[in-house]
């Protein structure tokens, strides 16, 4: 619990007939962090015995099946998309994750499940979808043409006359509203005057351009007005005037829509039948591509091949029986001390019940070292302290308690993250009910004042608006309690490395300390006594940047003030809000609905700050001020070679 798992270095020898079968149950087991034995093949003791393992073959062979298999769920999340929660429901009132089963396949056989799967859902979908995406073009090409055709509707002419003719070509288009007077000058020189040109503006921003001339002197026709930002209309096989064209469109987009959607139905029907299964099938896919990727971090000789990693000491034994009765003894295993300097160790960390999710807490800064202590047993009962002590509201910590709650038998419930979540929230919550009832906090001073539940006086403490200098001096001296663990705990870390230098540096702290506690009871001689090694010690420890020493434990320990500053602030802001709702009660008529939505709003604005404010910086306080006396964190987490499941259940999983 205070420090991490205790690691083992594991070897496995197998025999090369039972490599798919020993990769499989080590999967399985979930116990092995493998490690890359081709960084070892170079030294001596290895290189004239072992090989590198060359990859699976089989990995390119799933990467061809993933993408088959995604490029069909595209198809169905794009045609027939799956209903999505919203954050609110999903925080507090979700469905139960989607589980697919599955049977416990692998290797060959998966392979051919997928192939008959992915074929049988193409073979369902392929033709709708061609003819979907191409009368999505058509559509989108008639839709195009009719916002065209839109803007020159007040023009009484049939479209058909507007292309090639026998002897001429009518050329039309729309163009950004200017002076067309040098475009009409430039067409009549390069067609010798055998032209016309009109110009009609047909809105306060565009002009339509109507160009008639020689078939010859097409292209330099289309050129000049190119030139001049024309968008050339082309009527194609239209017939008709602009508005009946227009009409005609949208009677056929009407029909492609119903087409449509007779191939969005044949696809939805297909979905319905193969979605699930090619998800499941996928996550097994990807179970396998796992497996087949490790391969080139093993070893091998002409018959067997070398599995290399680390293990957790209690689950060594376990690994090795589990192995040889896998492998029917063709196996040989090996378990030992570690062999790798502990900064190259992975980290386990092992906390109960109710601290492995304040783990995330001590993960959001890092996870401690194989050989340093895990603080979160102690940022367990501090942070919620500090937490409760920053609100310092009964009411705001009966929101959160609630809050928490909700979280728990909502999303809590299927994700662990969540879990930690609506953990965190509701003993910081009780945490803050407890402290805010001894501060005299409910919504402020609603409950004693407006109220008048005086009673609820009998349970203060402290005043934090009255007694603030006490609230400052109390904020102070649990920083300094709170400094002193950490500084203990770092004295033990150094004894255990056996770094004298390191265990002296801080313990000048406890003398000066002592001999303050002395002066204050005006004890001058024991307080001499204890302030000279005190001084010692900083010299020794500090050399010349003593004075920065003393500096920084005073900035450390006045940084816990924030403890008292933020439970003012929740406190001032509460009670202020109380009186501006009573202001506003008074207005006449609707003064009782102002200062309802005022003291609902308001405080529910308060809560969401102080609830921010209380996890940054009891956060904060721990990360700088207490972790900076004992912690640095930077270890690697262990991450075992185990089968991820997001949405799959085995109905036959192995023992």
């Amino acid at each position: 619990m205070f420090y991490p798992e205790r690691m083992k270095r594991a070897r496995f020898l197998v025999h090369g007939s039972m490599k798919e079968k020993a990769v499989k149950r080590f999967h399985e087991l979930g116990a092995l962090q493998v490690t890359d034995f081709r960084e070892k093949l170079s030294k001596e003791e290895w290189k004239d015995l072992l090989v590198t393992h060359p990859a699976s073959s089989d990995v390119r062979r799933i990467t061809t099946q993933l993408m088959a298999v995604n490029r069909t769920l595209d198809v169905f999340s794009m045609v027939v998309p799956e209903m999505e929660e919203g954050f609110f429901k999903m925080l507090f009132a979700p469905a139960p994750p989607e589980k697919i089963s599955v049977e416990d396949i692998s290797g060959e056989k998966l392979f051919e499940e997928v192939a008959a799967a992915a074929e049988s859902a193409e073979v369902l979908i392929a033709d709708p979808l061609e003819r979907l995406e191409k009368m999505e073009i058509e559509k989108s090409e008639m839709s195009v043409q009719a916002e065209v055709l839109k803007k020159i509707t007040s023009l009484d002419f049939s479209v058909e006359v507007l292309g090639e003719g026998p002897f001429v070509n009518a050329v039309m288009g729309i163009a950004p509203k200017k002076d067309f007077s040098q475009l009409k000058t430039e067409i009549e020189e390069m067609s010798g005057g055998i032209c016309f040109f009109a110009e009609k503006a047909v809105s306060d921003t565009e002009s339509c351009i109507l160009v008639i001339s020689l078939l010859k002197d097409e292209d330099e026709v289309l050129s000049l007005i190119r030139k001049w930002d024309v968008e050339r209309i082309n009527s194609g096989s239209l017939q008709g005037t602009p508005s009946s064209v227009i009409a005609g469109i949208d009677e056929k987009i009407i029909k492609i829509n119903a087409e449509q959607e007779k191939c969005r139905e044949v696809i939805g029907k297909a979905a319905e039948k193969w979605r699930s299964r090619l998800k499941g099938l996928r996550e097994l896919l990807f179970i396998e591509r796992d497996r087949a990727e490790i391969y080139s971090n093993f070893a091998k000789t002409e018959s067997a091949f070398v599995i290399e990693g680390w293990v957790t000491e209690k689950k060594a034994d376990k690994i090795v029986s589990e192995i040889e009765t896998c492998c029917e003894g063709m196996v040989f295993s090996e378990i030992s001390e570690p062999d790798e300097p502990v900064d190259k160790l992975p980290v386990e960390l092992n906390n109960p019940g109710i601290l492995k999710h304040f783990e995330l807490l001590v993960k959001l800064y890092a996870s401690p070292k194989y050989d340093e202590i895990d603080p979160t047993v102690l940022i367990f009962p501090t942070f919620l302290f500090f937490f409760g002590l920053m609100i310092t509201d009964a009411m705001y910590g009966v929101m959160c308690l609630v809050l928490g709650i909700f979280i728990l038998r909502g999303a809590g419930k299927y994700y662990d993250l969540y879990k930690s979540a609506g953990l965190l929230l509701t003993l910081g919550g009780a945490s803050t009910v407890v402290l805010g009832s001894m501060t005299g906090g409910w919504f402020g001073n609603f409950g004693s004042e407006y109220l008048g539940f005086t009673f609820l006086d009998s349970l203060v403490v402290i005043n934090p608006m009255v007694d603030v200098s006490n609230f400052l001096l109390f904020a102070i001296g649990v920083g300094l309690l709170h400094l002193n663990v950490g500084i203990v705990m770092g004295i033990i870390k150094n004894v255990r490395r056996k770094d004298t230098p390191a265990v002296l540096k801080n313990v000048w702290i406890f003398f000066l300390e002592i001999a303050l506690v002395c002066y204050y009871f005006e004890a001058m001689t024991p307080a001499i006594v204890f302030v000279v090694p005190a001084v010692i010690m900083l010299l020794y420890a500090e050399k010349g940047m003593a004075l920065f020493g003393v500096t920084g434990l005073l900035g450390d320990s006045l940084s816990y003030a924030r403890l008292m500053a933020l439970g003012l602030v929740s406190f001032g802001l509460a009670v202020a809000i109380n009186a501006l709702a009573k202001m506003t009660w008074e207005i006449e008529y609707v003064g009782w609905l102002v200062a309802t939505l005022i003291f609902i709003f308001g405080h529910l604005f308060s809560f969401v700050l102080n609830l921010m404010g209380a996890f940054a910086h009891g956060i904060r306080l721990h990360f700088v001020e207490f972790f900076g006396k004992f912690y640095s964190g930077g270890g690697d987490d262990f991450e075992p070679f185990s089968i991820k499941r997001d949405i799959t259940e085995v109905n036959n999983p192995p023992q």
